[in-house]
């Protein structure tokens, strides 16, 4: 059990920095000469996808953690 919160913390702080990554992307798309309405959509892309796997992540957690119930028959 020890190892499933240890990894679950890593995954936690590998989407945080993923999240900032995609914001100092967006800055470097800027300062490159797109329009900030331009980084703002390719930012939300990419939020999005990450949003996903976070909504996969608690999916499997509930599943992992939900009594199991046995269908009567």
């Amino acid at each position: 059990m020890q190892v499933r919160q240890i990894l679950g913390k890593i995954i936690a702080l590998l989407l945080t920095m993923q999240l900032l990554l995609i914001g100092f992307q967006a800055k470097s798309q800027i300062d490159q000469g797109n329009s900030s309405i331009e980084a703002l959509i390719w930012m939300t892309q990419q939020y999005i996808s990450v949003l996903v796997k976070i909504r996969s992540l608690q999916d499997k957690k509930q599943e992992n953690h939900s009594p199991k119930l046995k269908s009567k028959r």
